[in-house]
């Protein structure tokens, strides 16, 4: 009896820690590859629909890699990759899609008007944006500190925060593609 009494208390425990709530606050612990840092830049990189105010909770952080990298990307300059991440949390579906209206009509950096479901090019930064039911999940860094370390990055963001239905977007320095958790994963 005391050991059925032992299995379901650390069978309770274990179910309890899996249930951590998902923010880029909890993620950013567990990126081995980086340290965390204050805020890279004041957020004008979501302003087209951070300033409506439609969420209810909004949260962000960066991080910095803790080794450097040299590649044609950086002009092979030595850099520290550095990302940014946001999380804005919404009361309702409702007003998580009048974000990503909003979004449409002014994606960063030139306001540009884009077309969901439809690839193209556009002026932008490395970004991925992760939109689920009441979330979005967004992680962004620049042109010259892409490297393996953000296409892992990348992929791990994703199977944290995406789910089957979640719509995604992928930018690299001029591209905006419209993905999946799916394709994120299996990408070479």
């Amino acid at each position: 009896m005391r050991t059925l009494i032992t299995i379901l208390i650390f069978s309770f425990l274990t179910a309890f820690q899996d249930r951590q709530e998902k923010t880029i606050l909890n993620f950013a612990k567990d990126q081995t590859d980086f340290e965390i840092i204050q805020t890279i830049k004041s957020g004008a990189f979501v302003n087209s629909f951070a300033n409506e105010m439609l969420h209810d909770r909004k949260w962000d952080i960066a991080l910095k890699a803790k080794k450097s990298h040299s590649n044609k990307n950086s002009y092979d300059k030595t850099v520290y990759t550095r990302i940014q991440m946001w999380q804005f949390d919404f009361e309702t579906k409702e007003k998580r899609k009048q974000a990503n209206d909003l979004l449409l009509n002014c994606f960063p950096n030139d306001c540009a008007k884009i077309k969901k479901h439809t690839d193209q090019g556009i002026k932008i930064t490395p970004s991925i944006w992760i939109f689920t039911d009441k979330s979005i999940y967004i992680a962004q860094t620049a042109c010259e500190q892409v490297d393996h370390k953000w296409n892992e990055f990348k992929r791990e963001f994703s199977d944290t925060f995406a789910d089957k239905e979640s719509e995604i977007i992928v930018t690299e320095c001029g591209k905006l593609t419209w993905t999946t958790k799916e394709k994120i994963k299996n990408a070479p």
